[in-house]
């Protein structure tokens, strides 16, 4: 049990009766993400939206969600006393809604009740959305694809009549992503505190200025989300031009991205940050249902004759000098230890009361994570039920009252442009949808233009 950190006791339970439990600390993204919780109004509770056809069979779908949290037990743990408590036998009860919103903006009280619901929206006898509702503090977006692939994986062997995977799967700490020991681990951690108090350092000495998702002061308000699918297809057209010139698909979505920000904000010559989430797991040998990120903040400034390509290959530069050095990593072990030792109502507060702006949007890709255990389309499936569109809602922390993530839905990319309903208006998130279409058409037109005539088309 030493790899799960668990130790196995009888706390009183929630709702105060004595059950045997597995109980373990919470590590320091744990807290980070339930720094961003507070009653009533904020619930770090990401939305998966599974938009279902074919046979709705919630018998069969409860089966399989059983097995996928006999696998990962923590989906149906609470947390009590600064610690994850999991039931000896976890289980979620799939719950049925009329009302997407409703899921969207209810609290969790990760105290009180478990850290994920799953609910069924049904639409027709052969449609339906399947939600599954999440605090953050559960697991990263890595993490709970591996969910969901699980879920469907169940799915289909109880459709064949074969048995699901058994085999649990550890939550394992942040501080494990690190192999080094003795003086080379302590020189990891000083390294990493460099990095973490120079970028802060940065941020008080050259402050970024605000974008208009950034003055709103009211975060009590709906979470909602603008979804925009762009085809796969067409991002898999780019590939020829990209490594002419030496970029990734996410530099230019990056790019594109800037350049909508740039023309939305209506300013020249100001200076922002977009935050990149980044998944900190090696890349073999290391599986664990939890939250591993770490994170690099880039810096552009707004200038109206700057192109998506210009800011593509911006993305790509500034980019390569933290990747290269690998500071995101080096700052693993100090960030953690940062995070072990401030005490969460300090977190809280200079979250959600102090707002200091240090970064303007954040935008994570998903799109290299796939949709594990898919279908030859990408879709998950059953022999009798599809997913036609993978939607997600992720509520906003202040100052940031949009964010921006994209996942594979089937043969598209869905960008979600999540905001905070109360803190900007609809229309103009809208309006950064449209620019955000403009510069990725711009950016066609660049890329075809950078090709001979004779390779356009192969």
């Amino acid at each position: 049990m030493k790899a799960h950190h668990l130790t196995i006791g009888s706390p009183r339970g929630v709702d105060g009766s004595s059950t045997v439990v597995m109980q373990q600390p919470l590590d320091a993204l744990d807290k980070a993400c339930l720094a961003a919780t507070r009653a009533p109004w904020s619930s770090f509770a990401p939305t998966w939206k599974l938009d279902l056809s074919g046979v709705i069979d919630l018998p069969l779908m409860q089966r399989a969600l059983d097995a996928a949290v006999a696998r990962t037990p923590w989906c149906a743990a609470s947390i009590v006393n600064g610690a994850w408590v999991v039931p000896e036998h976890p289980r979620l009860i799939i719950s049925t809604t009329t009302v997407e919103q409703a899921v969207l903006d209810r609290f969790i009280d990760v105290a009180s009740e478990p850290v994920m619901e799953v609910l069924l929206l049904r639409h027709t006898d052969t449609r339906a959305t399947l939600l599954f509702h999440q605090h953050h503090v559960l697991a990263d977006g890595r993490a709970f694809l591996q969910l969901l692939g699980d879920f469907f994986h169940a799915w289909r062997s109880l459709e064949s009549g074969t048995s699901p995977r058994t085999e649990l799967v550890a939550r394992r700490r942040q501080v494990e992503l690190v192999s080094a020991h003795g003086l080379a681990r302590a020189w990891v951690f000083c390294r990493g505190a460099f990095v973490s108090l120079g970028e802060l350092a940065r941020a008080v000495l050259s402050p970024v200025a605000a974008l208009p998702s950034n003055v709103g002061t009211d975060y009590s308000g709906s979470n909602a989300t603008l979804h925009h699918d762009v085809p796969l297809s067409r991002l898999e057209g780019w590939r020829t031009a990209r490594t002419k010139l030496g970029l990734s698909t996410n530099d230019l979505l990056a790019g594109a991205l800037l350049r909508a920000l740039s023309m939305w904000s209506g300013q020249t010559g100001t200076t922002h940050t977009l935050f990149f989430p980044i998944d900190a797991r090696p890349r073999e040998g290391f599986d664990s249902f939890a939250n591993h990120l770490t994170n690099l903040q880039l810096r552009w400034r707004t200038d109206a004759a700057s192109t998506p390509l210009d800011y593509a290959h911006h993305v790509h530069r500034e980019a390569a000098k933290h990747l290269d050095a690998k500071w995101p990593w080096l700052r693993v072990l100090f960030d953690a230890f940062v995070g072990q030792v401030t005490p969460l109502p300090t977190m809280q507060r200079a979250l959600l009361d102090q707002r200091r702006l240090v970064t303007n949007v954040s935008f994570s890709n998903l799109l290299p994570l796939g949709t594990p255990d898919a279908d030859a389309t990408g879709r998950w499936s059953t022999r009798h039920c599809t997913v036609e569109r993978l939607r997600i809602t992720t509520p906003c922390v202040p100052p940031q009252a949009v964010n921006v993530t994209v996942a594979r839905s089937g043969d598209a990319a869905c960008f979600n442009f999540n905001f905070k309903a109360s803190a900007i208006e609809q229309a103009r998130v809208a309006a950064l949808v449209n620019d955000f279409q403009r510069a990725l058409d711009e950016l066609d037109a660049a890329l075809i233009s950078s090709l001979p005539a004779n390779s356009i088309g192969r």
